[in-house]
This record gives structure tokens, sequence and C-alpha cells, in this order.
């Protein structure tokens, strides 16, 4: 086991999570020190045999979030909410938490160098064509609760960055190893069956998810970031049709492709939306969700990341989505 007696600490929370554990472990790979604040009811299956430090808490208790703080060098803020019963629910989570935590921080560790916040695109929002892709100066206008949620969150933090070296991420559409939310598109085409979003082309920005850790960690260790907000992403956009193409790929698949409408959408997520509600679990396929689907650009540019700290992806999606591909059918899940 390496001697970290004299390296960096680190928090992560939400480290048992898809984004949180991949973070965790590129963090320990650079001789980080990691401790992980996790519920007490998470699973830890991607944190088993790592060496970390778990500590249990609770964002409405204090205590525990100041043990969790306590002695970080920096803090990486990635839990959250991505689906909700009810609206409170993203704010509770989203915006209420993250302000307790770094509350918390300011009050129990003065020598924090950084605090970064994994926001979303989704809380500034669809861009207006695929040649105008949003940039950190752009006008927010999130089109759901959950992007809401995650601005709100940013605003709050903001007022706090007088005390709170800051920095906030947006990542767009993140996939890799692990992921359960694009892992439900590569079942549809395994099965084949490509769902495209209506009947226009819809583009987006992605991001591999060993891509994204990476920068989230250049971006916290660079001084050129402190007070800033970026995204980061693959510089290419893609429509769901070449989207759906490379996941066909790499499965060895010669899906049918589908159109969905849009109306059609809606009404299967008012019955989602109905189902989660006796079941009294959270769907992610709401009428908001499907709002943000019906939007034709989700494109953002990381012209900031790569002037100020040198981002770059190493993942373009074909690669990224052979790895990805690769790890479902390693672990059993195709």
């Amino acid at each position: 086991m390496p001697d970290r007696s004299r390296c960096h600490a680190a928090l992560v929370t939400g480290a048992n999570g898809f984004i949180g554990s991949h973070l965790v472990e590129g963090l320990l790979s650079k001789n980080y020190k990691v401790r992980c604040l996790v519920r007490k009811t998470s699973d830890l299956r991607w944190l088993e045999g790592l060496d970390v430090q778990i500590v249990r808490g609770d964002y409405q208790d204090a205590n525990s979030l100041a043990a969790a703080v306590q002695d970080c060098d920096y803090i990486y803020h990635i839990a959250g909410a991505v689906k909700a019963i009810k609206p409170a629910d993203f704010y509770r989570a989203n915006t209420e938490a993250t302000v307790s935590l770094a509350q918390s921080a300011i009050k129990v560790n003065p020598g924090l160098k950084r605090f970064l916040f994994s926001s979303s695109q989704a809380a500034i929002g669809p861009s207006p064509c695929l040649d105008k892709p949003k940039c950190e100066l752009d006008e927010c206008q999130p089109v759901s609760d959950y992007g809401r949620s995650k601005l709100l969150a940013e605003r709050e933090l903001l007022r706090l960055s007088d005390r709170l070296p800051l920095t906030i991420i947006r990542p767009p559409s993140v996939y890799g190893p692990r992921d359960t939310e694009i892992f439900m598109y590569f079942q549809w085409i395994s099965r084949g069956l490509a769902l495209l979003p209506g009947v226009r082309k819809r583009y987006a920005h992605l991001i591999y998810v060993k891509d994204l850790v990476r920068g989230m960690v250049q971006a916290a260790e660079s001084e050129e970031t402190i007070g800033k907000t970026y995204f980061l992403s693959e510089d290419k956009a893609y429509s769901w049709q070449e989207i759906s193409d490379l996941i066909a790929a790499s499965l060895g698949k010669r899906p049918l492709r589908l159109p969905v409408p849009l109306t059609f959408a809606r009404f299967s997520a008012i019955l989602s939306e109905a189902g989660a509600t006796l079941s009294r679990k959270p769907t992610l396929f709401t009428r908001q969700k499907v709002s943000e689907m019906s939007k034709r650009y989700w494109t953002v540019s990381s012209e900031s990341a790569r002037n100020d700290f040198g981002f770059a992806c190493e993942y373009d999606l074909a690669k990224g989505i052979e790895e990805t591909a690769r790890w479902y059918k390693e672990h059993g899940w195709l």
C-alpha cells in the first residue's frame, strides 16, 4: 500500500455512484488520500477493495458533515438527485444539501484549497442552434426542476465564494462503465430497436466518464479556476442517429430505427409518473425529462476549460462507446 502520509486529502460526496466511484479511482491513482461521504443505506459495491475512508453521514446532520469536511484539502461534491417523486425533492437534494456542505466547509475547514461542485448542463439549458453551443457567459434558461435546482445551488455557492474557493463544473450527458441510464439504450439496441427522440434530428455533446473526472481534478488543482464555471465535453456534437449507430456497431447489431413521437413520449411519461407515485420510487422518465428531450440542441463549448487549464478529451464517442460496451458484456449486463 503506498504511503500517503504527505499527500493531499480529498472528500468525494456521492463516491459510491457512477461518476463518484470513477473520481475516487482517479484520485487514488494520483496518490490522494480519499474520504467518501455516503448515506447509511448506500450501496458500496464500486468502492469495495479501494483504500478509502468511508464516512456515513446525512446532509441534515451538521456533525456528520463537519466530520466529513474536516482536514480535507479538496472537496468534490458529486452527490445529487437526478430523479425525484416531487419537485421539492430536487431542491432538497441538489440545492439545500449543497449549501449545507459548503457552509460546513467554511466553518470547520478554513484551509480548504478547493470546493468543486458538479452541477449540470441542465442548469443553463439547451442552445438555440447547432452553430451556437452554450458557453459559460450565456444566460441560464433551465427547462426542468432538476436544472433549476442545480442553477440555484450554483448561485447560492457563488454568494459564499468570498469565503469558499469554488469551482463549478457543468457536465453534459456522461456515459461509461457502471452507468445505468445510457445502459437502458444499450439494452434496447441489443434487442434490435434504436429509439430516437422525435422525428427531427437532435444533437448533444457528451463526455466519457474518465475524461470528466480527469478534467474535474485538473480544474480543482488549477489556480486559474477559482470562482469560475466550466463545461467539460468532447468537442464534437453527435446526433442521436450517430449515437445509436455507434452503440449498434459496438454490439454487432443492426437495429431498427424507430423515431418516437414526442406526444407518445409525453403520454408514456404520464404513466411512468403515476407508477412512481404509487410505488413511492422516483422515475427518470417524466414529462420534464421529455421536455428536455424535445429540445434539438444540447450543445456546449469547452473552450474556457481548454484555455484555462488545458482540458482535452482523450476519448471520442466511438472509443468511449466501445469501452463501455465491453464493460457491460464482461460484467454480464448485456
